[in-house]
C-alpha cells in the first residue's frame, strides 16, 4: 500500500485554541438565587426555582417587588460585586405596567439598541440558560440578548417569550429596544435558569420569515399566527427548540442587514435546521431587490448557515387566498423558481409549500379557504398557519429522536488516511500498538502504514460508521471515545469492536475538509488534536465544536502500487527526475505496469520509444527538452459496465473503451499532476450515434459535478477531443465520468491533461437546463467564453462581463448568460451548449455570440476553428463554419442573433490600446453583412474606451492588475462592470429593437 488520492492539500495554520472565561459569583450575586414562589398574576408558563445560583428572576421597576424576585428600578447600575444591574450609559425609566405582580411595573429603555453595550447585565456561570422575558406596555417590541436580535417584534401588554441563550463571556446582556419606532419598549420581568453546562443551544429550528412565518402574541391565543408560530405543537419539544427570526414585512436582504440573521450564524450548531421562507416581500418593487439579487441572498445565507453544519431547507411559500379558483392554476409565487436553482446549486432541500398548499385548498370549497385567511387574502389566521405547519413538520420532518447532521457516504470497508488540517499529521494508532486502550494521536508520517490507514465499516444507518484500524488484520480494533463520555476532552483510543454509540461516527462535511463526528455527543462534538498541538503523538480528543482548522480533516484514499499514476519520467516514485529514472524508462516495455508505461511516455504517442528515451536523457543533461502534456489510457483506469474494444480504427492507445449503453456505466481516471490548479482536460471520443452521450463528471469524490456533453463524432471511427476545465490538486486526483444516458457514453480513447490559467465552469445545476421559455418577455441569451461567464463568489474578484448585462438593462428583457470558460465557436457548439440554448429560443428573443480568443489555438484541436474568409461556402471546421450553426439556429427560431469581435487583451501593451483579433472582426463583419444582422466591434469600442482612462486604471480591470500576474484577458469585477457597460451602450446605438430596454 502507498500513498494515495489526496483529496484536500494546503492546510492554513495558525490555530488559537479558543479560551473560556468564567466570571465567579460573589456573595452578593448569589443573594439572587430565589426558592420556587411564583410572583401573583405571573403567566403559567413561569419557570419554577431551582437550586441556588443557577436560577435568577429580576422584577423590573420602582413599583414594588414581586415574591422571589430581586427588583431592579432605572436608578440600578451594574458593579462587580452586585453582580447585576444597568450598564454605564443606559438610558432607562421606571413606568407602569397594566399586569399585577412583577408584570405590574416596568423599565422603559430609551437608548438601547440589538447590537449595542446599554443593557441589563447579570453575572452568570458560562453555560446554556433558558431566558424568560415579560413586556410591560408595549405596541412592539424587540429584545436584544448578548449583542444580537433575539425576540423579534413581541406585541401586546405583558408579552412573554421563553428561549435558550448560551453564555460564554460570564455575563448575560439584554435590552429591549424598538419594534416599532415611535413607542415604548420596555420589560417588566426577567428569568434566567441554567439548563447545561454546555455554551450552545441544544438541537434548534431557526426560521427566517416574514408575517406569514412570524410570531404574534400572545402566542398561545392570538387570532393571527405565522406557521413558524405553530411548529411547536407539531415537533417533539423535549429534542428541539424553535428560534422563530422571522418578522413582519421582511425581505431577504432587510433580514440580513437588520440582524436577524446574526443570532443563527452565531449560536447555530452541526445538526441545527434552517429553514427559509421569505420572498413575498423580495418582489414588492419597494424593496428594490431583482430575483437575481434575491438568489444571491439566498444562497448566501444558505451557504453561511452550511458551514455552520446545519441543514438548510427552502421555502417556496404558500399563496394567496384564491389561487386554487384560477384556471390555469399557478405553479408557484414569490421568486419560487430562485429558491429551486438555489437548492440544486447547494444541493440542498426545497419545499414546495405554494403547490402543498394549493393541493390542500383544492379540496376545499371556496369559503373554506377563506375562513383560513384574513380579510387582505395574503395573510393565514391562526387556523391557515396550523395546517401550514403540519406540513413544514412533516417536511422537516425532526421527529422526537436526534440523528444527527447527515453524513457523507463511503463504499463499506473504504479505507482511508485522515490528515489533520492544523498540523498537516496523519491520525494514528500511537507507536502502532495493537492493544486495548491504546491512544490515537497524530503522526507526522505520511507513507500509508497499518498504524495510519483506517476502514469505513457501516453500520445500521447508512451514514454512520465504526472506523476500524487497519492494525493486526484490520478487524481487530476500532476508533473509540474513551467509556463513551461526552465531555470535552475525553481521550479517543482503539478497543476492540463492541457496538456501542463509542464507537459510532459520522463523516461530516464542512468545505474542502471533513470532521469526524462522535456518535455519543449526537454529533456535535468532533475529533481533533489535544490544544491544536502540532507535536508528534499529541493525543487525539473529542471536543464540541469549535470552528477551527484542528477539528478538520482531509481525507487520502490509498491506492495499490500497481494502479497508482506517476508524474512524467518519475519512474521511482520519489518525486525526482534522476539517473535511475533513466535507467528504469530504459527498460519498460508492453508488459511493464501501466503505471510505468505512462510515466516513460514523454513524447504523448502514448507508446514508449526510443524519442521518449532521448527526451528524458535530453532533460537529465539540461538541455531544452520540453515534455507532451501527459495522456491516460482509459482502457486502463478503474472501469464499470464497460469493456475494451479494438473494433473501431482511428484511436492512439493499443485499445479503447467502449461503456455499456447504460446509465450505471462511468469510468474513473487516476491521475497525478505536479501542482496544484486549473487543467483542461481533454477526452479522446468518438460518438457514431446521433445523440449527445453526455456524462456527469466529478473530481476525487468532490460534491461538486459538471455536466459533459460529448456530441456525435459523426462515425465510431472519427475521433475527437471534447474538453473542459477542472481543479485538480497536486498530487494524485481522481476524475470521474458517469453515464447520463442510457446510451451510456461515448468510446474513450485517453484523458489529455494541459495546465491552464483558464477558469473552470460552473458546476452543474440542473436547473439551467430549461423546458421552455426563461422568460415571456424577450431574452438576451449570451453564448461566450470565460470573459463573459458568471463566477462564484469564490472566484472574487474574478467575473465575467455577461454577469453585469442585466444591471443595464430595464426588467423588459431577460439576461440569460450560457457563457462558459475554454469555449471557442466550436466546442461551444460540439459540447451541446448552443443546441440548448436553441431548444428554448423564442421568436423576439436575442442571441448575443462573441467567439474567437480560443478558436485560434491550433494545438488544441478541440476548439481549433481558424477564419478562412469565406462565408458564402465556408471550410468545414472553420469559424465562419460554425458561427454559420449560431446565426441560422437562432434565426430559424425566430431569434435575432448579435455578433461581436472579442474583447481587448492588454497582456504586454501600452496606451494607447488597439484591438486585437482583426481576422474574427473581419469573419463577423463578413457575416453580419451576408445574413443582414447586427454586429458590434466590442474589441475596437474597448480599445477606444480605455484610451481615455488612466493606465493603472485599466490595468486594475484585469486579474493581471489585481494579483500581479500576466493574466490581461480576464476581468475583475470592476472591469467587467465596464466592459457591461460597453457592451450595452454598444447594443443601444445599433438601433434595433433591443435597443430601447438599454437604460
Amino acid at each position: 500500500m502507498i500513498y494515495g488520492i489526496s483529496i484536500f492539500l494546503h492546510p492554513n495554520r495558525g490555530f488559537s485554541f479558543m479560551k473560556r472565561f468564567f466570571r465567579k459569583l460573589t456573595a452578593a450575586a448569589a443573594s439572587l438565587a430565589v426558592t420556587a414562589t411564583l410572583a401573583a398574576g405571573l403567566p403559567q408558563q413561569s419557570l419554577k426555582a431551582s437550586a441556588a445560583s443557577t436560577y435568577w428572576k429580576f422584577d423590573f421597576g420602582n413599583g414594588g417587588t414581586a415574591s422571589g424576585y430581586t427588583g431592579v428600578n432605572a436608578s440600578t447600575g451594574y458593579n462587580s460585586s452586585r453582580g447585576y444591574g444597568f450598564s454605564s450609559g443606559t438610558s432607562v425609566a421606571d413606568v407602569g405596567a397594566s399586569g399585577s405582580g412583577a408584570l405590574s411595573d416596568a423599565v422603559q429603555f430609551k437608548n438601547a439598541y440589538a447590537t449595542g453595550n446599554y443593557t441589563f447585565c447579570a453575572d452568570v456561570p458560562n453555560g446554556l440558560y433558558q431566558v424568560s422575558v415579560w413586556l410591560g406596555n408595549t405596541n412592539r417590541t424587540s429584545i436584544g440578548i448578548e449583542g444580537m436580535l433575539q425576540i423579534v417584534n413581541m406585541t401586546g401588554n405583558g408579552a412573554y417569550h421563553t428561549l435558550q441563550v448560551p453564555v460564554t463571556d460570564g455575563q448575560l446582556n439584554i435590552s429591549a429596544f424598538a419594534g416599532k419606532e415611535g413607542y415604548a419598549y420596555s420589560i417588566s420581568a426577567l428569568e434566567i435558569k441554567q439548563i447545561s453546562t454546555q455554551t450552545h443551544t441544544n438541537p434548534t429550528i431557526w426560521v427566517c420569515g416574514d408575517s406569514t412565518v412570524c410570531n404574534y402574541y400572545p402566542l398561545d391565543s392570538s387570532s393571527q399566527a405565522g406557521w413558524a408560530q405553530m411548529l411547536p405543537g407539531f415537533i417533539d419539544t423535549t429534542q428541539w427548540q424553535v428560534m422563530n427570526m422571522a418578522a413582519s414585512g421582511q425581505w431577504a436582504r432587510g433580514f440580513m442587514e437588520s440582524g436577524q440573521f446574526d443570532v443563527i450564524e452565531k449560536n447555530g450548531q452541526p445538526g441545527d435546521i434552517y429553514v427559509i421562507s421569505i420572498g413575498i416581500n423580495d418582489t414588492n418593487a419597494k424593496n428594490n431587490t431583482t430575483e437575481a439579487q434575491y438568489e444571491e441572498i439566498i444562497t448566501d445565507m444558505a451557504q453561511r448557515a452550511m458551514n455552520k453544519g446545519m441543514r438548510v431547507i427552502l421555502v417556496k411559500q404558500q399563496g394567496r387566498n384564491g389561487d386554487c379558483q384560477r384556471n390555469p392554476l399557478l405553479s408557484g409565487r414569490w421568486y419560487g423558481a430562485a429558491l429551486d436553482r438555489v437548492g440544486a446549486a447547494l444541493n440542498i432541500e426545497v419545499v414546495d409549500l405554494f403547490n402543498l398548499w394549493q393541493d390542500y385548498c383544492l379540496t376545499k370549497t371556496a369559503d373554506e379557504v377563506s375562513a383560513m385567511y384574513l380579510s387582505d387574502n395574503l395573510h393565514p389566521n391562526r387556523a391557515g398557519a396550523t395546517v401550514l405547519a403540519q406540513f413544514m413538520a412533516d417536511a422537516i420532518n425532526a421527529g422526537g429522536t436526534y440523528t444527527g447532521p447527515k453524513g457523507e457516504i463511503f463504499t463499506n470497508g473504504q479505507k482511508v488516511l485522515f490528515r489533520n488540517v492544523e498540523s498537516g499529521m496523519y491520525l494514528s494508532v500511537e507507536d502502532g500498538i495493537a492493544a486495548q486502550g491504546t491512544n490515537v494521536s497524530q503522526s507526522s508520517g505520511d507513507l500509508p502504514s497499518d498504524s495510519n490507514t483506517w476502514i469505513l465499516k457501516s453500520t445500521e444507518a447508512e451514514d454512520e460508521y465504526y472506523i476500524y484500524s487497519m492494525l493486526d488484520g484490520g478487524s481487530s480494533y476500532v476508533m473509540d471515545v474513551t467509556e463513551g463520555k461526552t465531555e470535552n476532552g475525553t481521550n479517543i483510543g482503539i478497543w476492540t469492536p463492541n457496538t456501542s454509540g463509542a464507537q459510532i461516527f459520522k463523516i461530516l462535511k464542512d468545505g474542502n475538509y471533513y470532521h469526524i463526528a462522535t456518535g455519543v455527543s449526537k454529533y456535535r462534538s468532533y475529533v481533533g488534536i489535544w490544544s491544536g498541538s502540532h507535536d508528534e503523538k499529541a493525543n487525539a480528543i473529542e471536543w464540541e465544536n469549535d470552528g477551527t482548522d484542528n477539528q478538520k480533516w482531509a481525507i487520502e484514499f490509498p491506492l495499490d502500487e500497481s494502479s497508482m499514476p506517476r508524474l512524467q519520467g518519475d519512474l521511482d516514485g520519489d518525486s525526482r527526475l534522476t539517473a535511475k529514472d533513466l535507467t528504469l524508462a530504459k527498460r519498460v516495455n508492453a508488459a511493464s505496469p501501466y503505471n510505468q508505461q505512462q510515466a516513460a511516455d514523454l513524447n504523448g504517442d502514448m507508446q514508449v520509444t526510443a524519442e521518449d528515451i532521448a527526451l528524458l536523457q535530453s532533460y537529465l543533461l539540461g538541455k531544452d527538452a520540453a515534455f507532451a502534456d501527459p495522456k491516460y489510457a482509459a482502457s486502463e483506469q478503474r472501469i464499470v459496465n464497460g469493456v475494451h474494444e479494438e473494433t473501431n480504427t482511428g484511436y492512439l492507445y493499443r485499445d479503447y473503451l467502449n461503456l455499456d449503453n447504460a446509465t450505471t456505466s462511468n469510468v474513473t481516471f487516476s491521475v497525478n499532476v505536479p501542482q496544484t490548479g486549473n487543467y483542461l482536460c481533454s477526452f479522446h471520443i468518438a460518438n457514431g450515434s446521433a445523440n449527445d452521450r453526455d456524462m456527469t463528471v466529478s473530481v476525487s469524490g468532490s460534491s461538486d459535478i459538471w455536466k459533459q456533453s460529448f456530441l456525435t463524432t459523426g462515425a465510431w471511427t472519427t475521433w475527437e477531443e471534447r474538453a473542459l476545465v477542472l481543479p485538480l490538486q497536486e498530487g494524485f486526483n481522481t476524475i470521474k465520468l458517469q453515464s447520463n444516458t442510457a446510451e451510456g457514453g461515448p468510446n474513450f480513447d485517453y484523458l489529455k491533461l494541459t495546465f491552464t490559467d483558464e477558469p473552470i465552469a460552473e458546476p452543474y445545476d440542473p436547473n439551467e437546463h430549461y423546458s421552455g421559455p426563461v422568460s415571456e418577455n424577450p431574452v438576451l441569451y449570451v453564448a461566450a467564453d470565460s470573459t463573459a461567464q458568471s463566477y462564484r463568489a469564490s472566484y472574487a474578484p474574478q467575473q465575467g462581463w455577461g454577469y453585469y448585462l442585466q444591471d443595464y438593462l430595464t426588467s423588459n428583457v431577460t439576461v440569460a448568460n450560457h457563457a462558459i470558460a475554454g469555449r471557442s465557436s466550436k466546442s461551444f457548439y460540439d459540447n451541446g451548449r448552443l443546441t440548448a440554448i436553441l431548444d428554448i429560443i423564442k421568436p423576439g428573443d436575442y442571441l448575443l455570440v462573441d467567439f474567437g480568443i480560443n478558436d485560434g489555438a491550433s494545438t488544441q484541436p478541440e476548439r481549433y476553428a481558424p477564419v478562412c474568409g469565406n462565408v458564402d461556402n465556408p471550410q468545414t471546421g472553420s469559424f465562419e463554419y460554425y458561427m454559420t450553426f449560431y446565426i441560422k439556429g437562432a434565426m430559424d427560431k425566430g431569434a435575432t442573433p448579435i455578433l461581436m469581435s472579442p474583447t481587448l487583451s492588454i497582456r504586454n501593451a501600452t496606451q494607447p490600446f488597439s484591438a486585437g483579433y482583426r481576422n474574427i472582426d473581419s469573419a463577423c463583419k463578413m457575416l453580419a453583412s451576408k445574413y443582414n444582422i447586427p454586429y458590434f466591434d466590442l474589441g475596437a469600442a474597448m480599445a477606444n474606451d480605455f484610451n481615455k482612462r488612466d493606465y493603472n486604471t485599466v490595468k486594475s480591470y484585469y486579474m493581471g492588475g489585481y494579483n500581479g500576474g500576466t493574466d490581461y484577458t480576464h476581468f475583475t469585477e470592476t472591469g467587467a462592470n465596464v466592459v457591461a457597460g460597453i457592451i450595452t451602450q454598444g447594443l443601444k446605438n445599433l438601433n434595433i429593437d433591443l435597443s430601447q430596454y438599454v437604460k
